[in-house]
Parts: C-alpha cells; sequence; structure tokens
C-alpha cells in the first residue's frame, strides 16, 4: 500500500504565530528563488486573504513551500509534488530534511532578526495519495515501522505519539507529538547523522 509513497508534505508550527507575518514570508521566499541552488524555484503567491490555508506559497518544480495556516495553525508546510527516488524511510528522510531546512532558513532569516522559532516536538506528515496511500488505518500500519524508524533518529528515545486524522474524506494526515523540546537545527543534524 505504502510501497511507493510519494508527495509526502510535512508541516512544523511556529512557536509564536504573530513572529513570522504573510508579508515578510513573501520578502523571504521571494529572495530564496535567486538564493536555492539545489532546487528550482518558480513563484511566489500571496493568500493571505484566504483565512484558512496557504498563506504565502513559493512555488517549486519539485515542491512548494508555504506559510500555512490550513489546520488553524500557522507553520511552514513542505509538500513534495515529483517522484523522488529511495525506499519509504529515505523519501521520508528528504522531506522532512528539507522541512527543517526550510524552518532553519526561516528562523536564520535577517527580516525576522531572531524571532521566528518552529515548535520541534510537534509536526504534522500528510500523504497527498489518496489511492496509493488512503487515509485508513491500515496505511497507518504500513507507513508506522519507517516512519518511526526516521522519527526515532530524529527524537532518540522520547516518546513519541501519531494520532491519525480519521476523516475519511482527508488524504492520510499524522500528528506527531514528542515528549520533549527540538530545535530545528539539532533535528536536522540528526537526521544527517
Amino acid at each position: 500500500m505504502t510501497t511507493d509513497l510519494q508527495r509526502v508534505n510535512v508541516k512544523l508550527y511556529l512557536e509564536n504565530e504573530a513572529s513570522l507575518s504573510a508579508d515578510i514570508a513573501f520578502r523571504i521566499f521571494n529572495r530564496w528563488i535567486a538564493e536555492t541552488d539545489d532546487e528550482v524555484l518558480i513563484d511566489v503567491a500571496d493568500y493571505s486573504h484566504i483565512a484558512n490555508g496557504p498563506q504565502t506559497l513559493l512555488v517549486g518544480h519539485e515542491s512548494d513551500y508555504s506559510l500555512d495556516s490550513t489546520d488553524g495553525r500557522l507553520g511552514l508546510k513542505y509538500g513534495r509534488k515529483r517522484p523522488s527516488e529511495g525506499d519509504t524511510k529515505q523519501r521520508l528522510r528528504a522531506a522532512l530534511t528539507a522541512a527543517l531546512t526550510a524552518c532553519q532558513r526561516l528562523e536564520e532569516a535577517p527580516e525576522v532578526e531572531g524571532r521566528v522559532r518552529f515548535r520541534g516536538a510537534e509536526l504534522q506528515l500528510s500523504v497527498q495519495d489518496r489511492l496509493g496511500t488512503p487515509n485508513s488505518e491500515q496505511s497507518l500500519l504500513a507507513l508506522r515501522e519507517d516512519l518511526m524508524t526516521v522519527l526515532s533518529q530524529v527524537y532518540g528515545n522520547a516518546k513519541i505519539e501519531l494520532h491519525r486524522n480519521e476523516d475519511d474524506r482527508q488524504c492520510l494526515t499524522l500528528q506527531i507529538v514528542v515528549d520533549g523540546s527540538f530545535a530545528v537545527a539539532s533535528m536536522k543534524q540528526a537526521l544527517a547523522a
């Protein structure tokens, strides 16, 4: 069922939602288009007029990034659009690494002067493939071992809880909550090890 897991989204939440506005994210994302060498980033769109959705969207060829409030909470969402290489663990690791890299870049952006921090102990993972990975307990069971292997690499022995959104009309979406406090930079470093 999840043997060809593709189109993985990862969202990390801001510690303080007021620390990053849609217009500042718009300026930062525009700068990333010229500064990013390892992927093709194309355009930035402002959707801040939408209450619960992407506020600022950075469109790329392989992936999109957004300052997102779809679930009523503001955070950075990374969404892989194109097929990626490797097995399920490698694809999960790549998606999480890309999300963490973007969060770290936002935290270090001169425009925010160190005010932006992401909550590393909570993230959302979704799979935008209802046919290949339907939102079901079976999909979660098929994905669980590989996901827990990757999460354990990031969080070590911390207690990790997975909560599936059980609304069958939605894509497979998991809220991941971890005991402790985790900085984006250290999470990224743990994944690279």
